[in-house]
């Protein structure tokens, strides 16, 4: 089952996350945008640590992953709920 989200926040950046889901766990994760993240492959990083997880744990995966990632245009709160908004759906 494929679900996907895009919000543009107030500040102008686009941010689509999608997110595969196969027995309840997460298959695939994309994250795609008009932001940025510091190193460039942080955003992979996050997309990596997403799969195999489950609705529960999509937050712990996002916040494990986010350190020593720097997201510039993208607050971590606003993709977690994105992430969990998807995985709700």
């Amino acid at each position: 089952m494929e679900r996907e989200l895009v919000r543009k926040f107030k500040d102008g950046k686009l941010v689509k996350v999608k997110i595969v889901l196969e027995g309840g766990l997460i298959k695939d994760a994309k994250i795609t945008g008009d932001f940025f993240a510091h190193p460039e492959e942080g955003i992979e990083i996050i997309e990596k640590e997403l799969i195999g997880k489950d609705l529960c744990n999509a937050r712990q995966a996002i916040e494990s992953a986010i350190g020593g990632i720097t997201l510039i245009g993208l607050r971590l709160e606003d993709l977690v709920a994105m992430v969990q908004e998807c995985l709700d759906r």
